[in-house]
């Protein structure tokens, strides 16, 4: 890709298998805190809303933690049970924590693209502590020349700001020579955009865009991604 020496990649299911871990970690939740005759995938639909409501806020601008510290006790209150959420949100952190699967061929594209000078910039919403101890566990944090992440400087993307600090730290980093790769189109494609940097929808599922958000580019693999990435000209999707 012309001019761009910058590639900014979200982590969480672009990068990290969250989704697996994500699983992994609930599943423990559950089992440690029982709805009677409610089995997990019942369990999931609700969480899996509550939570889609969470980043929502999130998104347009709430606190993280506040939001997050919610989520669990507005499960168990579907279900007529009363739970600590503060508490279970700190069990399922620590969970968590320990998540360190990597999505089939990540550190491959990455390490090709770094060994070809590009600079490898994490930008991620999440708690510090989670995403530094995963990068840190996956080997990552050995990769990536820098780290924005939403919990240290207090703005989460699809917020223009949570690119600022960026530029304003790293005058040769801007958005004309800077590319945003994420699976997120309300976080990632959305934040690129607003923060006017050139943008990657990677679509593994082949997911309908079901918003009027219009990515410059789409891919459904590492691939397509790397092809993308490492081409002379390109023609836009849009």
């Amino acid at each position: 890709m012309q001019n761009k020496d910058n590639m900014i990649f979200d982590l969480d299911d672009t990068i990290l298998d969250f989704k697996k871990g994500a699983q992994e970690g609930l599943e423990k939740i559950l089992k440690q805190y029982p709805v009677p005759d409610v089995r997990f995938g019942e369990w999931l639909k609700v969480f899996n809303a509550v939570n889609r409501d969470v980043w929502r806020e999130i998104e347009a601008g709430g606190s993280p933690k506040e939001w997050l510290d919610t989520r669990f006790e507005k499960t168990y209150q579907k279900f007529n049970i009363k739970q600590d959420g503060v508490y279970l949100e700190k069990t399922y952190r620590s969970l968590l924590d320990e998540n360190f699967y990597l999505i089939e061929g990540a550190e491959a594209l990455l390490t090709h693209l770094k060994d070809q000078g590009v600079r490898l910039i994490a930008g991620t919403n999440g708690q510090s502590s989670t995403q530094r101890k995963r990068l840190k566990g996956t080997g990552l944090d050995q990769i990536f020349d820098k780290e924005i992440i939403s919990d240290e400087i207090g703005v989460a993307k699809p917020n223009p700001l949570f690119f600022k600090e960026l530029f304003d730290q790293n005058e040769e980093i801007t958005p004309e020579n800077t590319v945003m790769i994420g699976d997120s189109l309300r976080s990632d494609i959305q934040g690129a955009i607003n923060a006017g940097i050139t943008n990657i929808w990677f679509n593994p599922l082949k997911l309908d865009n079901q918003t009027n958000i219009k990515p410059d580019y789409e891919v459904h693999s590492y691939e397509a991604l790397e092809q993308l990435l490492v081409a002379d000209s390109l023609q836009y999707t849009k």
